[in-house]
């Protein structure tokens, strides 16, 4: 039988190799190569089928560990006749259970790969999930910034753990018991008309992309994703439409958003650079929303206005309020919004796509943000006397 000194005393064959069993874990040996080197392997025999594994190498994987390695082996070739499950990786795992299971069932399974993408797969995707412990999953969770992302991915991956326990392809998953990382509040943000033209106003001194993005996010009040990914081959300025692929929203529901006579005057005003609208590089579309965000801030504050602790996701929020205000029936909003239609009524056969009603509806909201900030500058220089 192995023991630590014997491991430690192996002296490397003249040629070739030479292999050393371990009669406390059957299949489990030490190779030794001429050159000094040495691997713990796993060998057995299942059917008709030889196993043979690398398991690591020493000395950083020592005795003990190469024998809880190998007896994972055993219980998997005991359990389903191969070491399969024992070798497939979170990355692997994952993509089954977007293909299986969030396709086929839920309508944002586009969000929740892109979300794999983006939080959990550059550290995971190589990882072999039997192998993924409780402390790996905090780790992956204090990296990630924000008051709702931890939460939501959290949620993921104990899904992914889940679906695999279902499979037997573990035995337990190391996210169960973990509490959410973030206290979420549900948001009602909703920003004043003053606080809208403050916002419009500093957009300017961003520049290209990120101010006219600002801009076309306040007027579409579409999600910022869909909008930082505008493609100048889903514009139609001169019929004022912009089409959102399927692919690209959150719902996977194909979008038609008419844009308002400010939104398309914006459009015309922007130079092409590219496939997307507002990009950085020409390449991909832009990003860094968090960067964005406090430059506008910082703007907003450099002219004299004050928006307290507001969002972009509350541009969105804030353009429903206000459409609603300003007499838009709540099903347009809807359907401005882009969500689901509820009721097998709304979803089969009224299939009216509320174009006219959403047209008006833009152009009513356009109009409110130019008098606002109007209304705003004009307000500027008597505060301004006022203060002197």
């Amino acid at each position: 039988m192995l023991t630590d000194s014997k491991v430690l005393a192996v002296k490397p064959p003249a040629k070739g190799q030479q292999e050393h069993p371990d009669a406390k874990v059957t299949g489990l040996r030490l190779r030794v190569g001429a050159g000094g080197t040495k691997t713990w392997i796993f060998r057995a025999r299942t059917g008709e089928r030889t196993i043979n594994k690398k398991l690591g190498s020493y000395p950083g994987m020592d005795l003990t560990e190469a024998r809880t390695a190998a007896l994972k082996l055993v219980a998997a070739i005991a359990r389903d006749g191969s070491a399969e499950a024992v070798e497939r990786t979170f990355g692997a795992v994952a993509e089954h259970w977007i293909k299986k299971v969030a396709k086929p069932k839920n309508d944002s399974w586009r969000l929740q790969e892109r979300r794999l993408e983006m939080h959990v797969l550059p550290a995971w995707r190589d990882r072999k999930i039997v192998d993924i412990r409780r402390a790996d999953v905090r780790e992956l969770l204090d990296r990630l910034e924000g008051a709702v992302l931890p939460n939501r991915v959290l949620t993921l991956v104990k899904t992914i753990f889940r679906f695999a326990l279902s499979r037997d392809w573990i035995d337990v998953s190391p996210a169960e018991g973990i509490r959410k990382p973030q206290v979420e509040q549900e948001r009602d943000r909703v920003l004043t008309m003053t606080d809208m033209a403050q916002i419009w106003k500093a957009a300017e001194l961003l520049g290209y992309p990120f101010g006219p993005y600002i801009r076309l996010l306040a007027l579409t009040a579409q999600r910022r994703t869909e909008v930082a990914g505008m493609r100048w081959n889903d514009l139609d300025l001169d019929a004022a439409t912009w089409t959102i692929p399927a692919a690209d929203t959150k719902g996977d529901r194909r979008h038609y958003v008419p844009l308002s006579a400010v939104a398309v005057e914006i459009l015309r005003a922007l130079p092409r650079l590219g496939v997307h609208v507002f990009t950085t590089d020409g390449r991909s579309h832009m990003t860094n929303y968090a960067k964005l965000k406090a430059r506008l801030d910082a703007f907003v504050a450099a002219t004299g206005g004050a928006v307290e602790a507001w969002r972009l996701h509350d541009l969105r929020r804030s353009a429903a309020t206000h459409m609603v205000r300003l007499g838009v029936r709540e099903e347009v909003v809807g359907r401005v919004l882009n969500h689901a239609a509820r009721g097998v009524t709304a979803r089969v056969y009224a299939l009216h796509t509320y174009g006219p009603e959403k047209r008006q509806a833009f152009e009513a909201w356009a109009e409110e943000i130019e008098r606002a900030t109007i209304a705003c500058s004009a307000e500027a220089p008597a505060a301004l006397i006022a203060a002197e």
